[in-house]
């Protein structure tokens, strides 16, 4: 069953095709999720679309992984999913770390 073009399923199928990203590994690394509802959503197949909570947090997952491909000169090899983890933690701490030194900054003043 072909997906609806406005769907979370399809737009994440055509983001994760714009990064490059196979959407068997992103399967492998998301973890939010198993990788048979997983493809099952990604399909089409009736009754398996994503929640809103599932919906939410696999876009947001996707937008980490945009944010990551921007922030370098060269392709990320998406399917080298231990690697990319890792990244994409670190990239998180990173935030985090950024969010509280804004913080620590806002109570100095």
């Amino acid at each position: 069953m072909a997906l609806a073009t406005f769907s979370t399923e399809q737009i994440m199928r055509d983001r994760l095709a714009a990064l490059g990203c196979a959407e068997n590994s992103f399967a492998k690394l998301h973890g939010t999720i198993g990788r048979t509802r997983f493809v099952e959503a990604m399909t089409g197949k009736p009754g398996t679309s994503f929640s809103q909570d599932e919906a939410v947090r696999l876009l947001q997952i996707i937008r980490e992984m945009e944010h990551l491909q921007s922030a370098t000169d060269i392709g990320i090899d998406w399917s080298q999913t231990a690697r990319v983890d890792i990244a994409l933690v670190i990239q998180r701490a990173n935030w985090a770390a950024a969010e509280v030194d804004r913080e620590t900054a806002e109570h100095r003043v």
